[in-house]
């Protein structure tokens, strides 16, 4: 873990969309793909959403106006920061630094539970552990929705 937040703390200084996703045509790349990763959800009118990994936000801006609630995590506060910064105004979204491998919820919290580019930098152990407390923490019939997209981890 130590390794991965002191490369994560180099490369969340300024919080850009760059940094976060390691990547100088990220403007381009964050653009495309949104539309599509989006159109994957579920109807999120009401929902209770917790994001894992939300970074920036540039996820977090658009559950926001959808779900009735979002809790944003992420494990480096500049992020955290930024995001709360951008969409804190919404009113309906609460904004959380933590190692989601320390996180602890009461069971069926949530309605959807979203993570993007996260769980490659958990080991095998750490996966099983949050994919366990991830499913308590839907309620019955809620959704759990990933999106991984690299072999190997950055750092």
């Amino acid at each position: 873990r130590r390794e991965m937040t002191e490369f994560w703390q180099e490369h969340s200084r300024e919080a850009t969309v760059e940094e976060m996703m390691l990547d100088s045509s990220a403007q381009l790349l964050s653009k495309n793909e949104l539309p599509e990763i989006l159109s994957l959800l579920p109807n999120l009118g009401g929902l209770t959403m917790l994001e894992l990994g939300a970074g920036i936000g540039r996820y977090t801006g658009h559950l926001v106006k959808k779900a009735r609630h979002v809790t944003a995590v992420d494990f480096m506060q500049t992020f955290v920061d930024k995001n709360r910064q951008d969409n804190g105004h919404h009113g309906n979204a609460e904004f959380i630094q933590s190692d989601v491998t320390r996180l602890a919820f009461p069971l069926h919290s949530f309605d959807l539970i979203f993570s993007n580019w996260l769980l490659m930098y958990l080991t095998d152990e750490e996966l099983l552990s949050l994919t366990e407390r991830m499913l308590s923490w839907l309620r019955p019939g809620g959704y759990l929705f990933f999106r991984e997209s690299c072999f190997h981890k950055s750092g």
